[in-house]
């Protein structure tokens, strides 16, 4: 295809959402399938993933560098815009509404497994955050 522009996953997603989110159909549905998610579940969602085959989660494991800087961006992205479209005093009440809902004992485990796999990964993350910090000119 001459003269064809080829764009990645993510500015493609972008503009199919920009698409659906103008449609009032698509934002009704959105909200329902939000709202029937079930967390636990989640679990489950894991061990289907690793246990059935492991050439996909080798496969995401693969993207994760592309996949984190999505995430970093977009993050960033995320929070640049809602510090710029909502008041302090709103997004506190609004977030402090949302963290009273958050499974604390799976949160503490959650906290627990973290450390663990800090512990196992330490010093690989403990030269990548140096690196970071110096990039920020922190000392």
């Amino acid at each position: 295809m001459e003269g064809h522009v080829r764009r990645g996953l993510v500015a493609t997603t972008a503009d199919i959402l920009g698409e659906l989110l103008d449609k009032p159909a698509f934002k009704d549905s959105l909200r329902l399938f939000l709202k029937n998610i079930d967390p636990e579940n989640s679990p489950l969602l894991v061990r289907t993933l690793l246990g059935r085959d492991i050439e996909v989660p080798l496969a995401v494991a693969g993207a994760l560098p592309s996949l984190a800087n999505v995430v970093l961006l977009a993050a960033c992205e995320l929070i640049v815009q809602v510090r710029e479209k909502f008041p302090a005093p709103l997004l506190a009440g609004f977030v402090e509404s949302l963290l009273s809902e958050i499974d604390r004992d799976t949160l503490a485990r959650l906290v627990v497994e973290i450390d663990g796999l800090g512990s196992d990964l330490g010093p690989v993350f403990g030269e990548a955050w140096k690196s970071v910090k110096d990039r920020a000119g922190e000392p």
